[in-house]
Parts: C-alpha cells; sequence; structure tokens
C-alpha cells in the first residue's frame, strides 16, 4: 500500500500534529507501507529511514507583527499567490496555514501524481478547502480529528474581554471552511468514542463515515526510570495559556488543600506566559506551584516518575496525552469526566471528577495521597492499559485496518 500523509506543520517539537505525523509514518512503514508525507514548517526532523518528505512552504507569519517579519520573508510574499495569501490574510487577524497548506499540497501533488501513484491520502488536521478538489486525482482521502475547532473557539470566547477579542477569536478559526471540507471526506478518524458525537454535532458529519482509533505514544520512551518517588507532588502537564485546561480549579482545589502538598506545571511561566501565573499570585499559591519551563523527553519521563499524582483539571480534551503518559510511567492520575478523559483513564488507572469542581479534585486528591496501596495498584494498571490501548504499534495497526476499508469501499463505490 502506498500512503501519503499531509499536515501543515510537521515538526515533531511543534505541537500533536508533528508527533502525530513522524510515529504513525514510522510505524506504518514497519508494517511494509509505502510512506510519503507532504508537509509545511516546521518541518520534521529526518523521516528519510522509512518516508519520503516533500516539504511545502509557509512564512509561518500569523503571530509576527509586519515590522518584525523579516526581511527575506517579505521578499518571498509576492513569490507566489498563496505566500500573499498569507499575508495579507494574518494581517486581518485570521489563520490562514490550513488553507493555503491546502492549495499548495494540491499542485504539489499535480506533479508528483505524474510518476508515482498513492492508495490513500491522509489529511492531518487541515481540512483545507483545496483537499475537496484533491479527491478528483480518484484517490480516497481520509482525515484525523482530534476534535472540532469548535471546543477552542468556545474556550476563548469564554476568556475573552471585549468585542474586540471576541471578534479576532471567531476571525482566528477557520469553522466554515473546515465544516465543508469534513462532510466530503470519504472518511474522518477520531480519537476517542464521544469525538463521534462530537462531530456530528459541530460539523454535521455522519457516524457512519467516522472511525475511532485511539491515539499512540511511546511507551518505549515513556515508561518509569525508578527513581525514587516524592511525596505530596502533584504534577499538570499542558498550555497554561489554554482555558480549556480548567487550571483555575486546579488551583481553587490548592488553596482547599494542606501547605505541604506542592504542585508542578510542565510548561512555561513568567515573562513567556503569564495567565497561570497571575492566577497563583491572586490566590497566594507562589510558594506551593512551581512552573519548569520547557523540557525534553527524558526530563519529562523522570517528572513522571517522580511525581506522586498527575492532575488534570480539563473542561475538554480531544485526547489527553498527559494522562496516557502519566499511565505508561505507572503514575496514578486525577482527571475530569471531560472529552475523552473517562474513556482513555479507566477506573483501575485513576479517580474521575466532575469538570469545574475544586472540592471534588480537593477530595480525589487526598484520597490518593492518603493511600499508597491504591497509587501503586492503580500505577501498574496504567502501564498495562497504556501498553495494550496506546502504543505506537497499535495505532498504526489500527489506522492501517481504516486505510483498508476505505480502499475497499472506494472501489466498490466507484
Amino acid at each position: 500500500m502506498k500512503v501519503l500523509l499531509c499536515g501543515y506543520r510537521g515538526n515533531p517539537y511543534c505541537g500533536g500534529q508533528g508527533i502525530y505525523i513522524y510515529n504513525l509514518s514510522r510505524e506504518l512503514a514497519k508494517l511494509g507501507v509505502e510512506v510519503d508525507v507532504m508537509v509545511g514548517p516546521p518541518y520534521p526532523d529526518p523521516l528519510e529511514e522509512w518516508a519520503n518528505v516533500y516539504k511545502v512552504e509557509n512564512l509561518n507569519i500569523w503571530s509576527v507583527k509586519s515590522k518584525d517579519i523579516p526581511v527575506e520573508k517579505l521578499k518571498r510574499v509576492l513569490a507566489t499567490p498563496w505566500n500573499f495569501a498569507d499575508y495579507v490574510l494574518t494581517r486581518l487577524h485570521m489563520f490562514p496555514e490550513m488553507e493555503t497548506f491546502s492549495f499548495r499540497a494540491f499542485f504539489a501533488l499535480k506533479e508528483i501524481l505524474k510518476t508515482k501513484r498513492y492508495d490513500i491520502i491522509h489529511d492531518i488536521q487541515s481540512l483545507g478547502w483545496a483537499t475537496v478538489p484533491m479527491k478528483g486525482y480518484g484517490i480516497p482521502i481520509v482525515t484525523t480529528v482530534h476534535h472540532p475547532l469548535t471546543k477552542d473557539r468556545e474556550a476563548d470566547l469564554a476568556g475573552n474581554r471585549g468585542l474586540w477579542d471576541r471578534t479576532t477569536t471567531i476571525l482566528f478559526y477557520p469553522l466554515v471552511m473546515q465544516g465543508f471540507v469534513i462532510r466530503r471526506i470519504n472518511r474522518v478518524i477520531t480519537s476517542f468514542t464521544e469525538g463521534v458525537d462530537e462531530l456530528q454535532k459541530a460539523f454535521r458529519v455522519k457516524k457512519k463515515n467516522v472511525s475511532v482509533v485511539f491515539n499512540g505514544m511511546d511507551v518505549d520512551m515513556f515508561r518509569n526510570t525508578g527513581e525514587k518517588r516524592e511525596d505530596n507532588a502533584l504534577l499538570f502537564v499542558g498550555n497554561t495559556e489554554d482555558s480549556k485546561k480548567g487550571l483555575i480549579y486546579l488551583f481553587e482545589a490548592m488553596k482547599l488543600l494542606p501547605d505541604h502538598i506542592t504542585l508542578t506545571i510542565v510548561d512555561d511561566g513568567p515573562p513567556k506566559k503569564l495567565t497561570a501565573a497571575d492566577m497563583i499570585k491572586k490566590m497566594g499559591l507562589e510558594n506551593r506551584v512551581k512552573f519548569t519551563g520547557k523540557l525534553t523527553y527524558e526530563q519529562l519521563v523522570s517528572m513522571y516518575s517522580r511525581k506522586t499524582i498527575l492532575v488534570m483539571s480539563s473542561l475538554f480534551e480531544g485526547f489527553g496525552l498527559p494522562a496516557v503518559e502519566a499511565m505508561s510511567c505507572k503514575t496514578p492520575v486525577v482527571v475530569t469526566t471531560a472529552g475523552s478523559l473517562k474513556e482513555v483513564v479507566t477506573p483501575d488507572c485513576g479517580i474521575h471528577v466532575p469538570p469545574k469542581d475544586p472540592d471534588a479534585l480537593k477530595d480525589a486528591i487526598l484520597r490518593l495521597l492518603a493511600d499508597k496501596k491504591l497509587r501503586e495498584k492503580m500505577g501498574e494498571n496504567g502501564r498495562k492499559r497504556a501498553v495494550e490501548n496506546f502504543s505506537w504499534p497499535v495505532a498504526a495497526k489500527n489506522t492501517l485496518d481504516v486505510y483498508r476499508d476505505v480502499i475497499e469501499e472506494y472501489g466498490r463505490g466507484r
């Protein structure tokens, strides 16, 4: 089988999209699939051992003021219509990377298909306008959507102050485009069962066109290091600027917990990120909550292995990777029932609490801190669940099953 993976950002250190492309392409290749990858910048670490990579240009200037754009990038603005569109739309506070990537990919693929053929095209969370005419090449297309962007927009709007903030938030999210495109894709892959209903609600996607494939993770890298566990040490891993993480409720729970219980946040603090730090200061938690900044994978694994409990106070999660990483390191978790978390974390691996409930968070944390045997049992169960359900080989095999089903269905319909 020959597969083309497409994503507008390809580097595994730029976020979930890059991690997904890197690991899925590697594991598909191990299964005998011939994989090509078409990606925009930041480009992935070398994939040439197992995939052929086509690099697609993008100026990456959404958050950069015009006066701060390097001269060499400004010279490229007029080089192609897509660069010009990137520049104009970003000045209007829109985020055009997905749509301009799709047009670049459409025309690049036209040239590639002169000498080779693919059995299937896999779009990774882009859903740009030109994905629809790409179907004219006679190749079935699937897309992975971990969760609809409606959830991100709702969370941002809830935190907006004033008409200007709300306007720029609405302009930022290309929901009309994504809704139009996703309804015309041969199959949608999402990472948890409730995501099927979320996609139907957000974009009117038919349930029969959605397949559930759990995300993968590197269970060989994320394994307990054997380091001594710290006592009364909570851990949060995630983007503190993302209002969907529900950090305000975690901080309120910290206020209710005894002073000897500490929280470590794996993310940047001041001066790079101020939202969480401001909340911590207002609540008088400066001596109990610390930021680590960005960590290497090795440092993160050590952190999971040493801290007592991982806590996720999320208002929504499309998958909840930190929970799975912690489970893989034999660390018990306290998570809300938001989004995928109640499906990813089973009751034998951690404790569920309702979203937006600091008292419930406090009670769950105290229960686990008081019961070492329960923590150890949940840790063992978590590792077992991670290996059996969330490893990349399992994710790749299940994705390949979806490819085969779509190709067969596409052949019958021609």
